[in-house]
């Protein structure tokens, strides 16, 4: 899916209000890890994790990892990802 300036824009301000979901540190990006994160879009859309510098994947392999998942990796400030994964079900979901 490709995004629009505006469209990852207005994700990066929506994410940005929202505290990091998740840390992935030295037990590295696991099936559970990525179950929570699904979880969490699916309520949220959109969210942020942090790649601590312990996790023994490179931070590329993380966004690999998630784009497997249909996860879009929007953005990446320094080892911060923000997430977005559309959910049609939500009534005040985010459109882009």
């Amino acid at each position: 899916m490709n995004f629009t300036g505006k469209q990852k824009a207005n994700l990066r301000r929506l994410a940005n209000e929202r505290p990091i979901m998740f840390q992935i540190g030295q037990g590295g990006i696991t099936d559970t890890i990525i179950n929570n994160i699904l979880d969490n879009l699916h309520k949220n859309e959109v969210g942020r994790i942090s790649v601590l510098k312990s996790c023994p994947e490179d931070i590329n392999d993380v966004i690999r990892i998630l784009g497997e998942r249909d996860i879009y990796v929007i953005y990446r400030i320094g080892r911060v990802l923000l997430l977005f994964k559309q959910n049609l079900e939500l009534k005040n979901r985010i459109v882009l």
